[in-house]
């Protein structure tokens, strides 16, 4: 079975005779806007309990046991400022109920365990017209590497007259192409928090103990309020100093926070960002990374950088001062490119460590996942749950057969 879930905007049949004409087989075409495709809500329950079966009702939902009885998926995609548009960017983050919490140790980083025997192969459709090579490039090894996570062959697929496909090969990600500018010290500075969790989230911790030392000299706006997007895109051209405080998904930012993105337009001025998440490794950023210098040009504002620190999952059920501990480094990073207009490398460095596991570390952090220590956090919570004896269910392979 192939299934075609399309994603643009203007949802024409052209691509999809392309990709019937391609395959020479039946097509299930599934059509969602952004009424039927909402963001991911971070909320675990997918994972903590009702374990593989995501908790919002809506088209995506609906669908998800087509998806798990493919053998090909086709996503036909939008771009916008310069990577895939934040519905491409839903579809990727609703897809993880399709795995488990748990993490195993595959070339020295943590993947998701898969909760199926199976995947679908995945194929990308998007325009390039109106991308730099670079951005293009940056898409491309940025859905390779998604493909390579979710267990699935990737391929780009092309429409036209002569309709193709090529493999995607998981290639490194394009990263510090574009060197660290400083600013203007003791400047104020915008920051924009993109947590999508409704309740209270690890990026909130974090950045209400740098509003506690900055004070006045930061404001935080938190972008789950959308009904605010409209005054702070018209305010963005004016604010000289903006940074992106953000969790992972993905390899790359929740869909919510692309949205906004999506909205800004090309203005004079500075801007950073920070990138935190629950992998104990800072690879998994890269990927991110890459597109964030990118967009710092053709937003036409100066790169202040990126800073990546990795092993924040889990960090508000930490006691207090072990909360502080890990805060700490993350807080002064960010104070030093307020009051000093640039961040230090030698942060930055440490708060990427490690990078990826090697050598003899590799080997230990191997042991310790044969173990099971590293998966104790999420059977707890399971436990707390009374979602335990389901962690294995599959409910979208039984949705399948039926």
């Amino acid at each position: 079975m192939i299934t075609v879930y399309d994603l643009r905007k203007v949802q024409d049949d052209e691509a999809i005779k392309d990709v019937q004409t391609h395959f020479g087989a039946p097509l299930n075409v599934v059509a969602l806007d952004d009424a039927s495709l909402q963001a991911c809500k971070g909320c675990w329950d997918c994972w903590l309990k009702t374990p593989g079966r995501c908790v919002i009702e809506d088209g995506m939902a609906e669908h998800y046991g087509d998806y798990m009885k493919s053998d090909k998926v086709v996503l036909l995609m939008d771009t916008a400022q310069g990577f895939i548009d934040h519905k491409a960017k839903a579809f990727i983050d609703r897809t993880i109920p399709h795995y488990h919490p748990h993490i195993a140790l595959v070339k020295g980083e943590c993947r998701h365990k898969e909760r199926y025997e199976n995947y679908p192969d995945l194929f990308f459709h998007f325009e390039s017209a109106r991308l730099t090579e670079q951005e293009e490039e940056i898409i491309v090894r940025y859905l390779a590497r998604t493909a390579d996570h979710f267990r699935s062959d990737g391929y780009r697929f092309f429409a036209g007259e002569e309709p193709k496909t090529v493999k995607l090969k998981p290639k490194k990600p394009m990263r510090r192409t574009t060197p660290f500018e400083n600013v203007e010290k003791d400047a104020r500075w915008v920051i924009y928090m993109g947590s999508p969790r409704l309740s209270r989230s690890n990026s909130a911790l974090i950045l209400d103990h740098v509003a506690e030392s900055l004070g006045d000299r930061v404001e935080v706006r938190d972008l789950k309020k959308t009904d605010q997007w409209p005054t702070w895109a018209k305010a963005f051209p004016k604010e000289k100093h903006v940074l992106f405080f953000l969790p992972l998904y993905v390899h790359a930012m929740p869909s919510h926070v692309m949205h906004f993105i999506e909205g800004l337009e090309p203005s004079e001025g500075n801007i950073a960002f920070f990138i935190q998440s629950g992998f104990p490794e800072s690879a998994q950023s890269h990927y991110l990374e890459g597109y964030f210098e990118r967009l710092s040009s053709r937003l036409g504002r100066r790169y202040a950088g990126t800073a990546i620190k990795g092993g924040v999952e889990g960090l508000q059920y930490r006691p207090q001062d072990q909360q502080e501990k890990m805060i700490a480094p993350m807080r002064a990073a960010i104070e030093h490119l307020v009051k000093e207009g640039h961040y230090r490398q030698d942060h930055i460095k440490a708060l990427a460590r490690p990078v990826r596991f090697r050598g003899v570390v590799r080997l230990i952090v191997k042991r310790v996942f044969k173990r099971g220590g590293v998966n104790n956090f999420w059977d707890q919570l399971l436990q707390k749950n009374d979602a335990y004896e389901k962690r294995d269910d599959r409910p979208y392979e039984q949705a399948a057969t039926d």
